[in-house]
């Protein structure tokens, strides 16, 4: 009998202990939410937040690994950006839930891409939405973008992360109705109060959820055994290129290329001044400079085009000219706007002198990652205004893949 209630009471005790211990991991969970989202440490506060981890269950556990390890190169994108800016990583499980990290996610309200941008929100913020492009859907683009919107609201609600977030998710005008309607951005009140939309309360919660989640040992190995196949490089290509003949010179599918950049809508670059950017794999950055850009070099009779002046000496034609410079006479006549073959003696005419493919592989360079100008200035001792003015490089700004010209 003695042995008997020994046996209970160490198990009684066990059992004690375990429950202590839940209970002290549980309150250290609830501690870190409230400190992270800047909510404030009541106990009404505290009881929401323990419901929401009371209320997970395995199938949760599972969506939250499933979704992280279907979506690394996004997921890769965005934990990169919140590195660099220092920003926290619930900011992570914002885009999943708004959208599981899908580009090419679209909400019945016409929200697209990973971050679920309206169209005005998103013109309004910087990206471009037109005929052409919806730079909703790139990856990169669009997590700058929607950290800079973050930041906006968190600005205006004193950095309160869980008003922003909601804010997020309803608009800012929304979050002010709210607040005045509760008198208080309290996060239990502002929660229950009739002008919250329950879209709103879901969102917050499940962000708050997968949050939770991402403290638990198995999740942080998820997150941190994260892989990629490929890192994507920016280049600039000149508008109207093919997307398919930018693939097939790197050895990609016409399909794979455009899942890289879904935020261009046809099978061709958009003919914007300048060019534009179109996204490949890091490790193809090297095959697109000397598959692509190297056979248009090659495929090529000129590459730059300049001009030079001739006078016209007594005895010249149109043909000892073209001869004397190395170009055709159509060349001379299109460029002169000549009709026929006459000339007269000491008449102008601008002659199109194109630099050849010797002259042109000395001189031209193709930007690789991490180069600068000052860097290149120094490599080639060349002073870094001379490389600004002849490229007419904007903010001093060089991409990888771009061909400047080392004059």
């Amino acid at each position: 009998m003695k042995l008997f209630i020994n046996f209970i009471l160490t198990a009684v005790f066990a059992i004690s202990s375990f429950a202590s211990g839940s209970d002290s991991a549980t309150n250290l969970v609830v501690e870190e939410i409230l400190r992270e989202f800047k909510i404030q440490d009541t106990q009404k506060n505290r009881d929401v937040i323990n419901s929401i981890n009371d209320n997970i269950k395995s199938n949760d556990i599972f969506d939250f690994k499933t979704i992280i390890e279907s979506r690394p190169e996004n997921v890769y994108i965005i934990k990169e950006e919140l590195d660099k800016i220092d920003a926290p990583e619930f900011l992570l499980y914002l885009a999943m839930v708004e959208s599981e990290f899908l580009n090419r996610a679209t909400s019945h309200r016409k929200a697209g891409g990973m971050w679920q941008f309206m169209t005005g929100t998103a013109k309004t913020f910087g990206l471009k939405v037109d005929k052409h492009v919806d730079e909703r859907r790139d990856p990169f683009a669009s997590t700058d973008t929607a950290f800079k919107y973050i930041d906006f609201l968190n600005n205006k609600f004193d950095d309160k992360w869980y008003v922003s977030l909601m804010a997020y998710n309803c608009g800012d005008g929304c979050m002010r109705k709210v607040i005045r309607s509760a008198k208080t951005d309290d996060f239990s009140s502002i929660l229950a109060n009739k002008h919250t939309p329950r879209e709103t309360r879901n969102f917050i919660k499940k962000i708050i959820k997968y949050t939770i989640i991402s403290k638990r040992s198995d999740s942080r190995r998820v997150l941190a055994n994260l892989k990629t196949d490929y890192k994507l490089q920016k280049i600039r290509v000149k508008g109207g290129t093919e997307l398919a003949s930018i693939a097939t010179s790197i050895g990609l599918s016409a399909d794979t290329m455009k899942k890289y950049n879904l935020h261009i809508k046809n099978s061709k670059v958009p003919n914007y001044k300048g060019g534009y950017h179109i996204y490949i794999p890091e490790d193809k950055l090297q095959l697109y400079a000397l598959n692509y850009i190297g056979k248009e070099i090659r495929g090529a009779r000129f590459i730059n085009k300049d001009y030079r002046t001739h006078t016209v000496a007594k005895n010249d034609t149109l043909k000892s000219i073209a001869d004397k410079w190395g170009v055709s006479v159509a060349g001379i006549k299109s460029e002169n706007k000549l009709k026929g073959d006459k000339i007269a003696q000491n008449q102008k005419l601008k002659i199109p002198v194109e630099s050849d493919v010797a002259s042109v592989d000395m001189k031209k360079y193709i930007v690789k990652s991490g180069d600068t100008l000052t860097g290149l200035a120094k490599k080639f001792d060349v002073d870094i205004n001379e490389i600004v003015a002849t490229n007419d490089i904007k903010n001093r700004e060089l991409m990888a893949g771009d061909t400047i010209v080392i004059p």
